[in-house]
């Protein structure tokens, strides 16, 4: 299983859900959902995880933690990404705004680091 099924499969445990409850709230089958939770579909589209994210009431970037792309540490210190921001695209700016939303957020809900 992978990190990111792990996570989907522990979160929608918790919220007492089924993978096919899941799967029509996310808008996938329920064999999409189970592909992904064993980690039979290892590469889910990011389109598929933010609806599953959306569907778990969780942010999408809580999948690029679990999968291990980004760590808290590239977020605590933003000073090298802003000493390069004009170097990024339009579209890297609108992911690197989604980063930042993701992390105010958490604060928000009391998650500490």
């Amino acid at each position: 299983m992978s990190e990111i099924g792990r996570l989907i499969e522990t979160r929608r445990r918790a919220l007492g859900l089924s993978q096919k409850e899941l799967g029509r709230s996310s808008g996938l089958s329920d064999t999409t959902i189970c592909k992904i939770e064993n980690g039979n579909r290892t590469t889910p589209s990011w389109e598929s995880l933010c609806r599953i994210a959306k569907a778990l009431n969780i942010h999408p970037f809580e999948f690029m933690l679990a999968a291990g792309y980004i760590t808290r540490d590239d977020v605590i210190n933003p000073k090298p990404v802003l000493r390069n921001l004009d170097k990024l695209s339009e579209t890297d700016i609108s992911c690197l705004q989604l980063l930042v939303d993701f992390m105010i957020a958490r604060k928000g809900s009391g998650e500490r680091n």
